[in-house]
């Protein structure tokens, strides 16, 4: 029971920890064609880490493609990312933490903005945007090897419904 309530402190933490940098984010770096393709799939991995894989991602500069756990239809914190280069990167395989994973993912794309090759969120790695919205994509995760999380299930009196 004790290792149940440190997996939902775990989460929630990561959760907070994503919306208080999204809120934080203040950069307005446009991009012309950034774009992510990425169907319903099955996490290869196991109850600590797996991997997901993005279809295509169209990236305006050297970037990342993040992924981030669902906090109630919103992104919440970040549970793995993978470099990309300028232009079109296919079949993009990101590790993540399934420990904290959600059964609903995002994949979003962030600008490498700050040290080159190092992954600095919330600042100055910012979301890339197309006509000002994030370049953001859900999609819908299982895994045969691990139980990825459903907040909204493990919370029924949130009034998110």
């Amino acid at each position: 029971m004790k290792k149940y309530w440190l997996v939902i402190t775990a989460v929630l933490a990561a959760c907070c920890i994503g919306l208080v940098s999204a809120q934080a984010e203040g950069g307005t770096n446009e991009t012309a064609n950034a774009s992510i393709t990425v169907t319903d799939q099955m996490v290869a991995g196991d109850g600590v880490v797996g991997n997901v894989t993005v279809d295509e991602a169209v990236s305006n500069g050297t970037g990342w493609l993040v992924i981030h756990n669902n906090l109630f239809g919103h992104p919440g914190g970040v549970i793995g990312y993978a470099p990309v280069e300028s232009g079109v990167n296919t079949d993009v395989t990101v590790t993540i933490h399934t420990f904290v994973a959600t059964d609903t993912l995002f994949a979003v794309l962030h600008h490498d903005a700050g040290k080159e090759g190092v992954f600095e969120y919330p600042i100055p790695d910012v979301e890339q945007r197309v006509g000002g919205e994030i370049v953001i994509v859900p999609f819908n995760a299982t895994a045969e090897n691990a139980t990825l999380l459903n907040l909204t299930a493990l919370c029924p009196a949130s009034g998110t419904r």
